[in-house]
């Protein structure tokens, strides 16, 4: 169940990169979303179908237009011509690609704090009222990403092409210098793309175009140098690999503690296929109160970390078609429901996983063994026993038999009586009959065995020389012989006596559960999904200003 909507005619050749649902409502409140395209913001709430629709539908509650961006329409005969000038001049001046939400303690107004490329700064608006509330200055490059802590709806971080993040205090007390820390340093060579926080806001996740994923330890915000013109820097973070990924890393998420990645496919030849990783960082703990000391960078490392390991990739989901950068997946994770995992391609494809799904695959699959194993215990447990008695009765026609070659020097000979075997049952099981005919067959042939060894007198005379005493064992070591060299350019010597080891395994990509294609006049790449807070709607943003409404759990 999904629906498609156009924002405005003016913007058909503007992309709208990003979208989030104010976490900040109550929760018999509906959902609002704000979206930013171009130099408009985009307040919102999805609609649930009518009696008279059979899709769903929004309302848009505010438009809020920068003015410091004007867009100058040059004379043309064509409104191609128009439209295209307007769309250059977008992208000469600003666009809005990032958005995130904040809260007005004192009023408790809703706040939407915006930023985009061809600007440094990041703008501050009040939803309620659509006045401008401040700009916060700083960076030295275009502005990626927006992410407000889950901890506090007063901590904002921001990440920038100038390899840097901030963290940033919009308390009103912090007015006047409200850059309470910066990320920079030993961590990122090119320009940052995403940032995520962790759910207690004491780590961050960033990514960025020279395929790294770093975590970093977040300051007390409030310490000594909160409103003062020296910021706390960090300059390592806790753990940096380029290992996971070969192309830009253009989506991080927390999800717990275990980290989501993904990046994109178009700048790098050998990347055939898209993916979306769950992996987690070896030893890494966000309920430890006293982490260790970051690590200092070596030449030759891919992964650098803090925490004794490295990283343990978990689950691949599968993605085609998601050659540019900065397209991003939603991540629903609302604790006591099923979380879900959807993103779109550029085709106007989306794929949904509910990873729920997986961890009950586990645990089936955990239990299956269990019981697997038990079975094959009482198995293995039944087949001992029947060998053991099986091996008694070949012993003891065994011994008979060394007794009788042994008494044959013997002047007289004593009987040995043997005790005649158990009448079988008149329905004999299948384990008794195994059993009955295994010991015949090891009773004829130790019989056989002990005639052909008897030692009876021979007449007749050998013509073969008398056999040699072997000679005596040495206590020199037998040789080795040595591992097979291959030929130059064929393969590599291996040593047979060394350990067998697996140098990657062959990971299983995993297909969606659910894939819809949203039905529109033109395929639209997906440039950003999110979900409501309750869950109940997802709302996907991209090209030519389309946005596309997805709701689940509604009333038929």
């Amino acid at each position: 169940m999904r629906r498609t909507i156009t924002v405005s005619p003016d913007d058909i050749l503007v992309s709208i990169y990003d979208v989030k649902f104010c976490p900040y409502l109550k929760p018999d409140e509906d959902p609002v979303f704000a979206a930013v395209a171009g130099r408009k913001i985009y307040i919102c709430k999805p609609v649930c179908k009518s009696s008279t629709s059979k899709t769903y539908d929004l309302e848009a509650l505010r438009v809020i237009e920068d003015p410091d961006v004007r867009l100058q329409h040059t004379c043309s005969a064509s409104i191609v011509h128009v439209l295209f000038d307007a769309y250059e001049h977008i992208q000469e001046n600003v666009s809005l690609n990032s958005v995130a939400w904040s809260l007005d303690t004192d009023t408790d107004e809703s706040l939407v704090c915006v930023a985009g490329s061809g600007s440094k700064r990041i703008s501050i608006w009040n939803v309620v009222t659509g006045d401008l509330v401040r700009h916060l200055h700083g960076h030295g490059g275009d502005v990626n990403d927006l992410v407000i802590s889950p901890a506090s709806p007063h901590v904002l971080a921001s990440c920038s092409a100038d390899y840097s993040i901030r963290v940033w205090n919009l308390d009103p007390r912090y007015h006047k210098q409200p850059c309470a820390a910066i990320l920079s340093g030993e961590g990122h060579r090119q320009a940052i793309l995403s940032i995520d926080f962790h759910e207690n806001g004491r780590w961050l996740l960033s990514g960025g175009q020279d395929t790294l994923v770093c975590l970093w330890s977040v300051p007390e915000i409030s310490d000594e140098n909160a409103g003062t013109d020296n910021p706390t820097v960090v300059v390592y973070p806790h753990f940096a690999s380029s290992g996971m990924h070969s192309d830009y890393v253009d989506c991080v998420r927390f999800w717990g503690d275990l980290v989501m990645s993904k990046a994109s496919t178009g700048n790098n030849i050998k990347v055939k296929r898209g993916e979306i990783i769950l992996w987690k960082i070896e030893g890494f703990s966000s309920a430890d109160d006293h982490p260790p000391d970051p690590p200092m960078p070596g030449q030759g490392h891919l992964t650098r970390s803090a925490f004794g390991g490295t990283f343990l990739r978990l689950l691949t989901f599968d993605m085609v078609a998601i050659e540019p950068f900065y397209m991003r997946f939603g991540l629903f994770k609302r604790p006591g429901q099923r979380p879900m995992l959807v993103m779109g391609n550029i085709r106007a494809r989306y794929s949904f996983w509910d990873l729920q799904r997986f961890e009950e695959r586990a645990t089936a699959g955990k239990e299956s063994a269990t019981a697997t194993k038990d079975e094959r215990k009482k198995t293995s447990l039944a087949k001992r026993i029947l060998i053991k008695r099986i091996r008694a009765r070949g012993n003891a026609t065994l011994s008979i038999n060394e007794r009788d070659q042994g008494s044959s020097d013997s002047k007289a000979q004593v009987p040995i009586r043997v005790p005649a075997p158990r009448s079988a049952p008149k329905h004999p099981s299948l384990a008794f009959v195994a059993m009955r005919n295994s010991a015949e067959l090891a009773l004829r042939n130790s019989t056989d065995l002990s005639l052909r060894n008897s030692t009876r007198p021979s007449t007749r005379t050998s013509t073969n020389p008398p056999p040699t005493k072997p000679p005596p064992p040495t206590s020199a070591a037998m040789p080795v012989p040595a591992p097979r060299i291959p030929a130059k350019g064929k393969g590599k010597a291996t040593d047979p006596t060394a350990p067998r080891t697996h140098a990657m395994k062959n990971y299983i990509r995993h297909a969606a559960h659910k894939t819809t294609v949203v039905q529109c006049p033109v395929d639209f790449a997906c440039r950003a999904v999110e979900w409501s807070p309750d869950g109940k709607w997802c709302v996907a943003v991209g090209d030519h200003g389309i946005m596309a409404i997805f709701g689940r759990w509604m009333p038929k």
